[in-house]
């Protein structure tokens, strides 16, 4: 076979291709679906409350996280 057709050339060049296209893909989409709002970094109890009965109706999801 020759030297420049081998079967490793064309597995590494096909690997480089998905990995390319994978890269421009994952910084070409949106990052967050129309219409969904931005998580929020909520400092204090009461911005919590306040937002959290803003929200009646809706599926709330609370996440907390310690950094300890």
């Amino acid at each position: 076979m020759n030297r420049y057709l081998s079967k490793r050339n064309i597995i590494v060049l096909a690997v480089l291709i998905v990995a390319l296209s994978l890269g421009i893909y994952l910084e070409t989409r949106p990052r967050l679906a129309p219409g969904q709002a931005p998580i929020s970094d909520i400092q204090n109890i009461e911005t919590l409350r306040a937002q959290f009965n803003a929200d009646v109706g809706q599926s709330r999801l609370l996440i907390l996280v310690s950094p300890t």
